[in-house]
């Protein structure tokens, strides 16, 4: 533990006779540690929780294939009440 100290005492009387190395090294963490944290956060707020809210599970999007058209898939808006009808159908 004495030898950690003495280090520690080094170590800042070092930082302290090179006061630009020591403010780049500052800046230098500062914004590393900052690139690395937004750059995490948006990867959890789009990969990994994309849907802030409870239920999100439960989303969905519906589908038509039309097999005489050239457009064979396309999406479609539906409300709550035409998703309430679809749940009811036995070939959905």
């Amino acid at each position: 533990m004495e030898a950690l100290i003495g280090e520690l005492r080094y170590t800042l009387r070092e930082l302290r006779k090179r006061p630009t190395f020591t403010a780049t090294a500052i800046v230098s963490l500062a914004l590393g540690i900052g690139a690395t944290t937004a750059v995490f956060s948006v990867i959890y707020a789009v990969l990994i929780n994309p849907f802030p809210y409870r239920g999100a599970e439960r989303i969905f999007e519906i589908h038509i294939l039309d097999m005489n058209s050239a457009d064979l898939d396309r999406s479609t808006n539906y409300s709550g009440a035409d998703a309430a009808q679809l749940r009811q159908l036995k070939s959905f």
